[in-house]
């Protein structure tokens, strides 16, 4: 005979000792089933047992956000150890939010272990000009300064390329140098530049700014912070780093390239270091690219964000030097009329793209958008790495191109040694597709316009809307 029991009578001890071993969203959805199990939900062992149980709270869309992110900050701000903070930068009631926040971390929570901030926009509440800036970014100074004096072993911080935050980062990297550098283990310092912080003095962070990090594994940092001296000091640390990534928004003629000898001992004494370089709007010719992409670095993911920069030359250079490392290369732009070329597609030449595709034996995404794109190089490329987890394309840029004669009437009649070529844009056929699909192991399509940045389409947005998603993710993908 089974009797009846109230669950929700069971001793507090014997709820949290349970609920201890369920998952972050099955402890959620469990907390909404009763009053006493949702006040289970606050037991510090909760947060503390699972080191990393995320705290994320979001503050995009003030009006409709500020209930739940005021509920989340009053209750489990000071029990969590990773806290994760989504925001619009623009909005400067918002920012004041966010400052309350960060003065309530620095006097309540001294457990900290990951925080990182996801900026929804490079751009600022106020304008450089205006007179309370300075005060605001000194605020966000002092507030980040307490938190990592207070917080005994902080071992990730992202920045998230959030301007304010980063605007006396010498100084907060100087802190964590006295603070933090037994244990910050990923340190994302990178920043994505526009047209109103391309004025900004010049930050340089010497390579002493970074001996004291023996276990650092993760650094994103700027280009113009990228020389011989912070490599060869990398190079030195017991703990060597795993992953850097650059950020490229301009290039400066008063800052020198880092030397090719230096890359060619970096690369032998850390032979597990991979470098993730992200081009951002930054529109130069391949000879510039040079500067940053030297043959000897050990690139893995090459990402170019709106920089009208894909050519022959650019693809057969990734593909002679980088086709041991290569893993990822991204190129977004905007889609035109007519569509970009990379190459001419009416030369005899091989398509680059294909041969990169061939050489680059570790490839495993590529995306090419505002580009065209023949379908029948798709599939190519599809049978040259069917180890391919994501290979994206315009549907409006995919091209069919046959070879014929026009005739008398102006109808096209098909002909390989016909002298005339018939193109059409936005097709890809549904068996061409199938092909595809069938070779990479999942479904395959051409992206349509509801499926791309939205950068690509609408020029009237910023462009950096449609990439800061992306590059927020590669700085969390190691955690």
């Amino acid at each position: 005979m089974v009797f009846p029991y109230d669950y929700s009578e069971l001793p507090l001890i014997a709820i949290v000792e349970i609920f201890s071993y369920l998952s972050h969203n099955t402890l959620l959805s469990a907390s909404s089933t009763c009053s006493s199990w949702r006040n289970v939900l606050y037991h510090p062992k909760l947060w503390s047992s699972i080191p990393y149980r995320p705290l994320r709270l979001h503050l995009i869309h003030r009006h409709n956000d500020i209930h739940c992110f005021r509920y989340l900050t009053t209750n489990f701000l000071n029990l969590t150890r990773y806290i994760e903070i989504r925001f619009d930068p623009t909005d400067l009631n918002i920012i004041k939010d966010i400052l309350q926040v960060l003065d309530a971390i620095a006097c309540t929570n001294r457990q900290i272990k990951i925080l990182i901030f996801r900026p929804t926009s490079t751009r600022c509440a106020l304008a450089e000009n205006e007179q309370p800036f300075v005060p605001l970014c000194d605020k966000i100074f002092h507030l980040l300064k307490q938190i990592i004096e207070c917080n005994q072993a902080l071992e990730i911080l992202s920045f998230g390329c959030w301007f304010e935050s980063l605007f006396r980062i010498e100084e907060l990297v100087h802190v964590l140098a006295q603070r933090q550098s037994q244990s910050i283990k990923q340190l994302h310092l990178a920043s994505i530049k526009n047209s109103e912080t391309h004025s900004i003095a010049d930050i340089y962070l010497t390579s002493q700014s970074f001996l004291p990090f023996i276990s650092l594994n993760t650094l994103s940092m700027d280009s113009t912070y990228l020389t011989n001296e912070l490599l060869q000091c990398f190079a030195q640390q017991p703990t060597q780093l795993k992953r850097l990534i650059v950020h490229v928004s301009e290039f400066r003629s008063d800052t020198q390239p880092v030397d090719e000898t230096v890359w060619q001992s970096v690369s032998t004494m850390m032979p597990d270091l991979r470098v993730t370089v992200h081009m951002l709007n930054a529109h130069e010719t391949f000879r510039k690219y040079s500067r940053i992409l030297r043959p000897s670095m050990p690139l893995s993911h090459l990402r170019m964000y709106f920089c009208s920069s894909l050519n022959v030359d650019l693809l057969c250079y990734l593909s002679v030097h980088y086709r041991s490392t290569l893993e990822c290369l991204d190129v977004i732009d905007s889609v035109t009329e007519p569509a970009l070329r990379y190459h001419n597609l009416f030369r005899a030449e091989p398509d680059p793209l294909v041969l990169l595709a061939w050489q680059c034996k570790k490839l495993t995404s590529l995306t090419i958008l505002g580009y065209e794109v023949l379908e029948v190089n798709l599939l190519a490329i599809a049978k040259l790495r069917p180890q391919l987890r994501t290979l994206n394309v315009c549907a409006d840029c995919v091209m069919t191109l046959q070879y014929g004669h026009l005739q008398m009437n102006h109808q096209f009649v098909e002909d390989d040694d016909g002298n005339d070529a018939f193109i059409q844009y936005g097709i890809c056929t549904n068996s061409i597709q199938t092909i595809i699909g069938q070779v990479l192991g999942w479904p395959w399509h051409p992206l349509s316009k509801h499926e791309i940045p939205i950068g690509v389409y609408e020029y009237t947005v910023p462009l950096e809307l449609s990439f800061i998603e992306q590059i927020h993710n590669v700085f969390e993908s190691s955690i």
